[in-house]
């Protein structure tokens, strides 16, 4: 006997997004799912509020995944965005209210992909920064915050000269003095406490930005 195919029942969107926001990771992780899972749903604009509203998820490999969701709003597909000027626009719309916080939970992300903790492409980081209006003021504000742990603060700076944020070229270069001057006073000064000393790890990363910085104008 043949058998009939089975009806997939339709999932109700605002269903999904209560999963997402859910206590347990699996429930967050389906949600998740469920929202990115159709064409239809990723043009919801309760879909793309949802994503925006969750770069604090707790889980970084479901972080990078909605970083990288996020991010393929804008993915070309040949010589057009694969999805049209109207929901661009929404998610242009959420990620310019992206602050100091969102973009330490894009670092965080960033960092747990380099580690193969999550799958998230610098392709999909530079869509999201690139329309953040304060995204290059953020990210050297938080390069050069010594109350930030200095991976963080590395990332930054990387992030920085991979996305082309010429304009942070000059304070960048400013941080390089200011780091090498402390370091050369803190060898100068043996018997001194080296409250910073790891911050010096941070040079190589910064000259290599501000080269790459350098070329690019």
């Amino acid at each position: 006997m043949r058998l009939q195919p089975r009806a997939v029942p339709s999932v109700d969107p605002w269903v999904a997004g209560e999963m997402f926001v859910s206590q347990h990771l699996q429930e967050r992780a389906r949600g998740f799912a469920i929202l990115t899972g159709s064409e239809g749903l990723r043009r919801s604009p309760l879909t793309v509020q949802l994503l925006a509203a969750r770069l604090d998820e707790a889980d970084l490999g479901l972080r990078c995944q909605v970083i990288q969701a996020i991010g393929d709003y804008f993915e070309l597909r040949g010589s057009e965005y694969r999805y049209p000027a109207e929901v661009r626009a929404g998610v242009a719309a959420q990620l310019r209210k992206f602050d100091r916080p969102q973009m330490q939970y894009l670092l965080e992300a960033h960092l747990a992909s380099r580690e193969g903790a999550g799958r998230l492409t610098l392709e999909a980081e530079a869509h999201v920064l690139e329309r953040v209006p304060a995204a290059s003021v953020v990210l050297v504000k938080l390069a050069g915050d010594r109350s930030v742990a200095v991976h963080i603060r590395r990332a930054a700076i990387e992030l920085l000269g991979k996305i082309g944020f010429t304009d942070s070229l000059s304070a960048l270069e400013g941080l390089l003095a200011r780091i090498a001057g402390r370091q050369a006073g803190q060898l100068a000064m043996a018997f001194a406490p080296a409250d910073y000393a790891d911050e010096g790890s941070l040079l190589p990363a910064l000259q290599t930005t501000i080269d790459i910085l350098r070329e690019d104008l």
